[in-house]
């Protein structure tokens, strides 16, 4: 396995070295949360603190990993923000989702799928990443048929691993995103000249 970019990279492509190394950053920077609160910094102000210090790092490259995970390391991830939560909010922390809505976060997941959802969407308004997203063939010869669902092609995948990396995970995004509604201008207008 290599480190690049902060990332930990394995050989067989999983994501188990550095969600390790995620956890480890991320708990080791749990103790100055309980120092402030101790301190009686308030709870707005540890919330923000633990968004620019803990849960920057949970989320750094996610795109790349999100999809690859397995729901342990999901879960453990998410264990994560729980702790940071029950650290904060002390008694008044009563479950998980319940301290989200309180506190009024996401869970890691959620958010996830959202980077890769805007990540897909930035990707898209640029002409030189068309060969990430191609549009699907069939959109070409007809437009308007609501059966073709998939706006943009979904590459093959041999393999349950490369399925369920960054890139087919993104395209099958934009598919759901865009089921029900339409193109951007810019796309469309690779549509027209391509005919």
């Amino acid at each position: 396995m290599t480190k690049i970019l902060g990332v930990w990279i394995s050989e067989d492509l999983s994501w188990a070295k550095n969600t390790q190394e995620i956890l480890k950053k991320g708990y080791s920077r749990v103790s100055f949360l309980s120092k402030l609160k101790y301190a009686g910094v308030v709870i707005e102000d540890l919330l923000e603190l633990y968004q620019l210090f803990i849960r920057s790092c949970a989320e750094y490259c996610a795109v790349a990993f999100h999809s690859s995970l397995t729901n342990a390391q999901a879960r453990s991830l998410e264990r994560l923000q729980s702790t940071c939560l029950k650290v904060i909010l002390q008694e008044n922390y009563v479950s998980y989702s319940s301290a989200l809505e309180m506190t009024g976060l996401q869970s890691l997941y959620e958010r996830r799928v959202e980077r890769c959802l805007n990540f897909s969407l930035k990707s898209i308004k640029h002409p030189h990443n068309s060969r990430f997203f191609p549009l699907n063939p069939n959109l070409q010869s007809d437009q308007n048929n609501p059966l073709w669902r998939e706006k943009f092609y979904v590459n093959w995948a041999r393999t349950d691993d490369y399925q369920m990396s960054a890139l087919p995970y993104c395209q099958r995004l934009l598919n759901d995103h865009f089921a029900t509604k339409s193109l951007p201008k810019n796309i469309k207008s690779q549509l027209k000249t391509t005919d």
